[in-house]
């Protein structure tokens, strides 16, 4: 099978890119078409069209054809010069005329009779409204990248810029399983509706989802398969491209053509920098120690002392000729950055054993126990439970070291090629971490990343009609993850591995339970890791008024997951056994677990491959009317292995039973016909310079790779085996002991009473988008944008959950969902002009599905978790004017600049948490809950968490959920199932948010082309608090409020650092810039 889909595949990128080649933008490219008219407005055949990149002085040189037209497809982003020669006709210059990544524009000249040595100097700049397709998008360009305050420098807060695009929800709208499996969760943006995990990153023309963690981490979310981004330890967009090391960056969001695809989300699309004839460099130290920042709300609200910030941000770039010749051949830069940061972390509250039950467990239990922190002195205790709770606050480190070269060599005016290489590590040491954010502070995870990137690349313009542009990388993701305890807050220090009798290389967790609380430990180390192949080639050819590109992408991942080995798992969910009752009896004052276990996990393999070809038609259809016609072709066939055992699934063996599939059986059939046409048109109303009005619509198929799934196969039967009884801890040695599984040569489900399956029949998701654009130019640097964008989207994955006869868990994943976006967007951009450059937009939406992510067991129709209705961003960034040439006030007043960032927004979907029941089919089935008639939604009063003071206090925000506005569900009192509750899913909302990020700036000219910049940065300007997840567990006291801040909330859901993200405290950064 493996030879049959590689043979299959290489032969289809043989055949496609020996046919022709394309001239549009290519990946990252830009491109320029129009045509050149004499005095009569008649086309000018054969004229001389040249393109003069003026920072490097590479120029590339073109011909118009019988139509008169003229294309240039691969040029990279940066400031031009165009000159335009015919015999008898007076030459034309046009200056500063820039181009960004993947632009794709139209300029016309009219020449004049005379003779060529005369030339015609033409004004500067070229149309800011798209003239070619009805694509979406929102170019952030070097204004932006250099002047905006970036918290953590990073590019999230640029990202969120574009119409359309919103976070990951901050509410974990999941169930215990739904958190535990993490796929369809993991991502950070959702565009136009589409999924967290639906996006593709682009870094110089290839592919940047490499996503990676440690151990069983790799196979909870998407990563393996190529589905997230690549990101550091603490979240930041360093892994992918260093601030100062970004050229520019393209979102592209709806209806982009057929050379974009392999996910249906947003398009991010970077690009690095490139030497230049001047040597120039920068160095740079951003500053924070705390001493100017505010309180995280919820610290301030349990009385406690925020923990302390420290943040040294340095680094430097260098750029130039690598032999100053003047020939304008070989370019290099340069650039590291490195990190050094103390966070501190919102107040916490974490469940703790109280004193009388650590005094009542016996040793060595009482030992694992004295390793939580002390209960608070005026928290509230569940004696019945034993369990109290611990308020605190602390600083974690973190550590970014990212440093990268690109060289660009000029072979000739036809040939160009370039290397970059990248390397960045990353840590974090994080306390109180696990997928449940349940462990207390004393539990520590150390974190650290590698990521290498290996990019080449070579363009080629062949002659006038065709180019070429090849890409090809390698990259390797390495992960690493260390769990162990510490002392913290009265705990004393254990080594659980030490206690159960296990080695260096297992992992051990003790979690307590009783009552309905949750906390737990965990000690062990894993690792994992992700490597890419990717190679990229366009080539196409202009005929006519017709531009066509065809291309090929194809692209092989070979995760590994290292996982812990052995695991042995304790679950306590009784603090004291009944009087009297036997010593056997489970609970934590006997020392006996509900569960204990003892797992064997062993190394995985897998194998991802993505295909993908494409062929696209731009056709000048008149001066006013461009036709955009592609059509892109997805294989993407079920994941297999480089080593070892290949990946299992089931299938049915009668009502409730289950069986493994043979070795060997793929975990679904290969689908050939994945083809997705694409159709835009841009019709210019007015074609006025300055003033032009484009009318563009457009529509496609847009396929996702549908992988998200496969590496369920690696983690049941054939990868894990478990013992599972009732047992004291530890139970690894003496009379009663747990044996340690072995991995037997023939897999069943009996292995770990669990297993994985795929339907056979797995169909790839696809999504249909549409949109219908306006853009009016306001002048030669302004333009407005008025956009309705909507799709709908099918054969979405989903997984159910099963018990079978045997009662073994299992999951099924097949498609079946479906979801649907709507959207009002405007936008308005004002590019550099005067000093001031503007980028604001705002977006109407509503987006309803019946899932949406893989593991939202419930399926029921109701709002996407991320329904944002209202979203206005807006950024600009302004040069103040000059108040004299000199003397003091001059030197007071001049070279001052401020930049500002906004947003603001409703508030996320919030779903209320229900009871779980067992169908007749043995899926789990998710009642949700019912209303209650005459109860008030919200309230302002919550149950205060603090034994001593007043028993009900304001509810944080100023707003909770009613408890008594909604009750359980019950049963059909005629079958006896269990009836699905009258609260819509998505029913109720979070808090809306709003923040501005604020910068002054001043320049200090120190000698010629050196100058010093100093900066104050202000986030969250205004400290205004922004509160995030809701608690939706109607067992605690505190459901329905807000228990932490916007900040901390999308750190927990997205494995980001507090510090950095929106929503949380204002914290002030200082900075120190010397540029040459």
């Amino acid at each position: 099978m493996r030879a049959k889909v590689t043979c299959v595949l290489v032969c289809a990128a043989l055949c496609l890119l020996g046919v022709s080649t394309a001239l549009f933008a290519q990946g990252d490219l830009a491109a320029v078409t129009g045509r050149v008219f004499d005095p009569n407005g008649a086309v000018i055949v054969e004229a001389t069209v040249s393109a003069k990149n003026v920072d490097t002085g590479v120029e590339t040189t073109v011909q118009t054809n019988e139509e008169g037209i003229y294309r240039f497809a691969n040029l990279g982003p940066g400031n031009y010069e165009f000159t335009v020669s015919k015999h008898g006709f007076k030459a034309i210059v046009k200056p500063g005329v820039t181009l960004h990544v993947a632009d794709t524009i139209s300029m016309n000249f009219n020449m004049v009779v005379g003779a060529l040595t005369e030339s015609v100097i033409v004004e500067a700049g070229s149309t800011i409204v798209n003239m070619t397709d009805a694509s979406i998008s929102t170019v952030v360009d070097q204004t932006y990248v250099k002047n905006m305050p970036l918290n953590g420098r990073s590019f999230q807060d640029l990202i969120l810029l574009t119409p359309g695009v919103v976070t990951q929800s901050v509410q974990n709208n999941a169930s215990l399983a739904n958190t535990a499996a993490g796929n369809g969760q993991t991502g950070e943006f959702s565009v136009n509706g589409q999924r967290t995990e639906a996006n593709n990153y682009i870094v110089d023309g290839v592919s940047a989802n490499v996503g990676a963690a440690a151990g069983s981490g790799m196979f909870m979310g998407a990563g393996a398969s190529g589905s997230v981004g690549a990101s550091t330890a603490l979240g930041t967009t360093q892994a992918l491209v260093s601030v100062d090391d970004l050229q520019e960056f393209r979102v592209e969001s709806s209806t982009y053509s057929a050379q974009y695809g392999r996910n249906p989300g947003g398009q991010f699309i970077f690009e690095t920098k490139s030497g230049t004839n001047q040597w120039h460099g920068t160095a740079f130290d951003y500053l924070r120690n705390g001493f100017s920042d505010a309180t995280d709300w919820f610290t301030g609200f349990d009385g406690l002392k925020q923990a302390a910030l420290r943040q040294n941000d340095f680094g430097g770039t260098l750029g130039g000729p690598v032999i100053p010749t003047g020939k304008d051949k070989t370019f290099f830069f340069a650039s590291y950055e490195g990190l050094r940061l103390v966070t501190p972390q919102p107040a916490a509250t974490i469940q703790v054993p109280d004193a009388a039950l650590r005094a009542a467990a016996p040793t060595p239990l009482n030992q694992v126990l004295n390793a939580w922190p002390l209960q608070s002195p005026n928290a509230i205790d569940d004696t019945a439970n034993g369990i109290s709770f611990f308020f605190g606050s602390w600083s974690n480190p973190s550590a970014i070291d990212s440093g990268s070269i690109r060289l660009d060599h000029v072979v000739n005016d036809k040939l160009k090629l370039f290397f970059r290489f990248s390397d960045t590590g990353s840590n974090s040491l994080t306390r109180g971490l696990s997928f449940l954010q349940s462990s207390p502070p004393t539990q520590n995870v150390n974190s650290e990343y590698t990521l290498r990137t290996y990019t080449a690349g070579a363009t080629s313009l062949i002659n006038s009609r065709l180019s070429n542009d090849f890409r090809m990388n390698y990259t390797s993701n390495e992960t690493t993850s260390n769990s162990y305890i510490s002392a913290f807050a009265g705990s004393t220090p254990v080594d659980l591995q030490q206690l159960a009798g296990l080695g260096p290389g297992s992992a051990v967790r003790v979690t307590l339970a009783p009552g309905g609380h949750f906390t737990d430990l965990v000690q062990g180390p894993q690792s994992g890791k992700q490597r890419q192949w990717n190679f990229v080639d366009t080539f196409g050819v202009s005929r006519g008024r017709q531009q066509f590109k065809f291309g090929a992408d194809y692209r092989r991942l070979t995760p590994v997951a290292v996982q812990n080995n052995p695991f042995g798992d304790y679950f306590y969910t009784t603090a004291y056994a009944p009087p009297n009752s036997p010593s056997t009896t489970p609970s934590i004052d006997h020392n006996i677990a509900d569960v204990a276990a003892l797992q064997t996990l062993v190394t995985a393999y897998p194998r991802y491959t993505n295909f993908s070809a494409f062929v696209e038609d731009e056709w000048k259809v008149s001066r006013r009317l461009t036709l955009s016609m592609g059509l892109r072709w997805e294989v993407n066939p079920p994941p297999g292995v480089t080593q070892g055992q290949g990946p299992l699934t089931l299938m049915p063996a009668g009502l409730g039973n289950w069986n493994l599939a043979p070795q060997g059986t793929p975990l679904w059939k290969t689908t050939w016909y994945n083809f997705a046409p694409r159709l835009g048109a841009a019709y210019v109303l007015r074609d006025n310079p300055g003033w032009e009005t484009v009318l563009r619509s457009g529509g496609g198929v847009f396929f996702d790779t549908g992988q998200q799934f496969g590496s369920d196969g690696f983690s049941g039967p054939g990868f894990l085996a478990t013992n599972r009884t009732s047992a004291p801890f530890p139970s690894t040695s003496g009379p009663g002991a747990i044996p340690i599984p072995s991995i037997p040569s023939t897999p069943s489900l009996a292995d770990c009473q669990c297993g994985f399956g795929i339907s056979p029949h797995l169909q790839l998701p696809y999504t249909i988008q549409w949109n219908a654009s306006i853009e009016q130019a306001l002048g030669k640097s302004q333009a407005f944008t008025l956009s309705y964008a909507a799709s709908h989207a099918s054969r979405l994955l989903q997984s159910n959950l099963f018990f079978d006869n045997s009662g073994d868990f299992l999951g099924i994943g097949q498609n079946g969902l479906t979801a649907d976006y709507d959207s009002l967007q405007t936008q308005f951009q004002r590019r550099l002009s005067r000093g001031l450059t503007a980028l604001g937009s705002y977006t109407w939406s509503h987006c309803i599905d019946y899932g949406s992510s893989n593991f939202l067991v419930a399926f029921q129709r109701g709002n996407c978790d991320m329904d944002i209705r209202h979203n206005f961003t807006g950024a600009f960034s302004y040069d103040l004017p000059k108040v004299g040439r000199g003397g003091v006030i001059g030197a007071l007043l001049n070279n001052w600049g401020i930049d500002d960032r906004f947003v603001a927004r409703t508030g996320f979907p919030v779903t209320l948490g229900g009871t779980e029941s067992l169908l007749p089919n043995f899926q789990i089935f998710f009642t949700g809950l019912d209303r209650v008639p005459g109860q008030p939604l919200y309230i302002t009063q919550c149950v205060s968490p603090f034994a001593t003071g007043p028993a009900m206090i304001s509810c944080p925000g100023g707003r909770g959920i009613n408890p008594a506005a909604f009750a359980d569900v019950g049963s059909d009192p005629n079958t006896g199932l269990p009836l699905q509750g009258n609260t819509p899913r998505n029913f109720v909302r979070g808090f809306g948010a709003w923040q501005m990020n604020f910068g002054i700036r001043r320049e200090f000219p120190l000698y010629e082309h050196l100058t010093l910049q100093f900066r104050a940065e202000a986030f969250n300007l205004f400290n205004h608090p922004n509160f995030g997840n809701i608690e939706t567990n109607r067992d605690l006291p505190t459901f329905g409020e807000a228990t932490s801040t916007l900040a901390s909330s999308l750190a927990t859901v997205g494995a980001l650092n507090s510090q950095y993200q929106m929503g949380g405290p204002r914290s002030m950064q200082f900075a120190l810039r010397l540029v040459f």
